[in-house]
């Protein structure tokens, strides 16, 4: 590894010659030794805060890195992007001198970055993040992560939304060694190769030789016999897929500033990424608590010597560019700077507890909600006969079979359904399709990626037809990477797209876990509110097909306990379809959770109209007083073929379908426990912690108008019908007994009434 340093003593340049030639200016020599000594002030000013006990939280260091963020941002444009780490104090300082447009901009930039650390109401993100999500992220930064690689999926979906927009924008996505150990790392990394013949991102590793305390290949520790990797250079990683890899010296700013620069270009000019290893290392420790037992002390003197500000320093020093008072004073400016954002910090106020839940979601527009709640009322006195007609007439065809509530006709049947109510009968597949189909043809920001959802048409059908009409740039198939495909949307949701995420199966969605709560439901809180993360991930869930425990979960409860994820299980086409497009449409990002065995084998009406549901609404599926029976998804038509049943022993059952289990349109239930005073309670996930006990907690609890509360209009024990605590099995008739059945559903209302 030669560096910029060493080639300008081979070659005869002195840093005159090639301020001579153009090269540089004083002007960005100068703002590159400020920005490092700004970092470098910024980081010990910090370790003398926590020291003095004022400062509370992690705090991960990066001093000794200073060259990197400096360099790399150096060698980009205002028009691009940063994806950030858990070490990222240099890359926020470093685009937010970029983007700032003047000494006052540039000292309030530093004033929040420090009052963000503080935990104070004027930093960047409102105290909500602190250190590992330091970003500003409506200039330029993506925002940081406290997840190990977490923010490389994202940056690559941000690249992603670029290259769709036709933009010539381009990311720089920083992360340490240790995250080169991740699937994260490889997932991202081969998407951003794969789609497109390569995307606009370039992946810069900071290589500072430890991930925590284990070193990534060598170590001056003797009897230290563990390693991270056996490779030495990460960025030989780059031939797996293929992009370049390039090897710089992470302590010399111009080097850095050069490998970037032809990186970027590369990839503005439709190159593709490519992977940079920037050699590097950091003085204090992994956090402020480590005491470094796992190198020497002589090592650190040895990097030390090659401190990234006193080599430039010097080298300015040395040049006749600048004068030595010159450089003296470049420092004593960006000294004065953190100094001031130190006591603006100190000065500026804590967050108000009263503003706890601020930006958690995006908030509806209630003429908007009215709105959609007025024309679905509209819309229903069509629909509401017509599904009472339809179950009528296939309970009537069917016997009302409790082995078979799902209801479908056959296709003369369908016709003549059609011919005598005047409304078309469709499966849940079909309405699935015309949802992303409308959509897509409304906002062109709509796009789908996900594996098999292209020429395939999604493993259940649900994309069929899509890639033949919108193409490859909007229907794009991915490799089997679900944290990629997750973060993906993330990245391009953050940069102003509508991207629709398809999971096969709700039970991969465990490996995409950390990109859909840490990121996509987070960001937009921990980043200060100022950003929107409007995505849809689609998957679907649920027995009936013989898959076993990995294919057949209901994990709906594991994501209620996300704050700022909304959660749609929709029941019926008519639902599906409704709800669907409103998710699409929402500023929120949305779960939005189907069932395996209602793609063709559920059917209902749907209007010909176009159509949304609004989000956090209820609907009652069956009138009734004497018992109430909340459902959803597939439980659903299990609930109303019990009702059916339930009627014939005079036993009028009201059954409700929250639609949307987050918002939950609680006020129905309540109401609706109210006028029964009975519950009984059905799904399909595990009880414990549940959608359910969660329901009838809060039922319990709602407190009406007149000071009562739901507890007390209860005649009997609220029922909780769910499924067995143990894994799905693959036999049928244990896969049946496992769920909830009409016959327990039956037996359950019987014995409360």
């Amino acid at each position: 590894m030669i560096t910029d340093s060493q080639l300008d003593q081979l070659s005869g340049r002195s840093l005159a010659d090639q301020v001579a030639a153009g090269k540089y200016s004083r002007e960005e020599l100068a703002d590159y030794l400020r920005t490092m000594c700004e970092i470098r002030e910024f980081e010990d000013g910090l370790y003398k805060m926590y020291r003095a006990g004022n400062l509370k939280g992690a705090t991960h260091m990066s001093a000794g890195q200073e060259a990197v963020p400096t360099g790399a941002v150096a060698a980009i444009t205002r028009r691009d992007f940063v994806a950030s780490t858990h070490r990222g104090h240099g890359h926020c300082g470093a685009m937010g001198n970029l983007m700032a447009g003047g000494e006052q901009a540039r000292q309030d930039h530093w004033n929040a970055m420090m009052a963000e650390l503080f935990g104070k109401a004027t930093g960047y993100c409102r105290g909500r993040g602190g250190s590992m999500h330091i970003a500003d992220v409506e200039h330029g930064n993506l925002g940081a992560t406290g997840i190990v690689a977490g923010n490389i999926p994202v940056a690559t979906g941000a690249a992603l939304a670029e290259f769709l927009k036709g933009s010539d924008s381009v990311i720089l996505c920083f992360f340490g060694d240790g995250a080169t150990n991740t699937g994260a790392f490889h997932e991202a990394l081969n998407m951003g190769a794969a789609l497109f013949g390569g995307l606009p991102v370039v992946y810069i590793c900071e290589n500072n030789l430890y991930g925590m305390s284990v070193p990534f290949c060598n170590t001056s520790v003797e009897d230290c016999h563990h390693r991270a990797s056996k490779i030495e250079h990460i960025a030989h990683r780059a031939d797996g897929y293929p992009m370049p890899g390039v090897i710089v010296d992470g302590q010399d700013v111009l080097a850095v500033k050069g490998a970037v620069e032809e990186a970027v270009q590369r990839a503005r000019n439709g190159g593709g990424p490519s992977l940079i290893e920037c050699k590097t290392y950091r003085y204090y420790g992994h956090s402020l608590s480590d005491a470094r037992a796992y190198r020497t002390r002589d090592e650190e003197h040895q990097w030390r010597e090659r401190d990234p500000v006193e080599v430039f320093a010097s080298r300015l020093a040395d040049s006749s560019v600048f004068t030595r008072e010159e450089v003296e004073s470049i420092r004593a400016a960006a000294k004065q700077t953190i100094e001031t954002s130190i006591q603006f910090a100190l000065d500026s106020p804590l967050p108000d507890p009263a503003e706890l839940y601020d930006n958690v979601y995006v908030d509806p527009v209630p003429a908007e909600v009215a709105a959609q709640v007025e024309g679905e009322r509209k819309l229903q006195a069509r629909v509401k006969p017509a599904e009472k007609a339809f179950y009528d007439t296939y309970y009537e065809l069917s016997g009302n079979d409790p082995k078979n509530p799902l209801p479908r006709l056959e296709k003369a049947q369908a016709e003549e359904f059609r011919a005598k109510h005047g409304i078309r009968v469709i499966p849940m597949v079909d309405a699935l399709q015309e949802a992303h189909r409308e959509e897509m043809r409304r906002d062109e920001r709509v796009f789908l990626l996900g594996e098999d959802i292209g020429i395939y048409g999604g493993a259940y059908g649900a994309t069929r037809g899509l890639y033949q009409e919108f193409g490859p740039r909007r229907v794009i198939d991915t490799a089997i990477s679900e944290a990629a495909v997750v973060g993906a949307a993330c990245g391009a949701a953050m940069r102003d797209l509508r991207p629709i995420a398809e999971i096969m199966y709700i039970d991969f969605i465990t490996i995409a876990s950390n990109q859909l709560v840490h990121n996509i439901a987070y960001n937009r809180y921990q980043f200060g509110g100022k950003i929107k993360v409007p995505c849809v991930i689609r998957t679907e869930g649920g027995v009936g097909r013989s898959f076993a425990a990995t294919h057949s979960e209901s994990l709906e409860s594991w994501f209620m306990h996300v704050p700022g994820l909304y959660l749609v299980m929709p029941s019926t086409p008519y639902d599906a379809k409704g709800l669907l497009k409103s998710a699409i449409r929402d500023e929120n990002p949305v779960l939005f959770i189907e069932h395996k065995e209602m793609y063709s084998k559920v059917m209902g009406p749907v209007p010909d109209e176009e159509y949304v549901i609004p989000l956090g609404v209820a609907d009652i599926k069956r009138a009734g007083k004497d018992v109430t029976i909340v459902a959803y998804s597939r439980m659903v038509h299990f609930a109303l073929s019990a009702a059916a049943h339930l009627a014939n022993d005079g036993i009028d059952a009201e059954v409700i379908d929250p639609r949307t289990l987050n918002p939950l349109d609680l006020k129905t239930i309540a109401e609706s426990v109210r006028k029964t005073g009975r519950l009984v309670m059905v799904q399909e996930c595990y009880p414990r912690a549940s959608v359910g006990e969660d329901i009838i907690r809060r039922v319990m609890e709602y407190r009406f108008d007149n000071g009562r509360t739901g507890f007390s209009y209860l005649d009997g024990p609220p029922l909780l019908l769910a499924a067995a605590d143990c894994p799905v099995p693959m036999s049928t008739p244990l896969e049946e007994a496992a769920v909830p059945t009409v016959a327990g559903i039956i037996d359950a209302c019987r014995k409360l009434t």
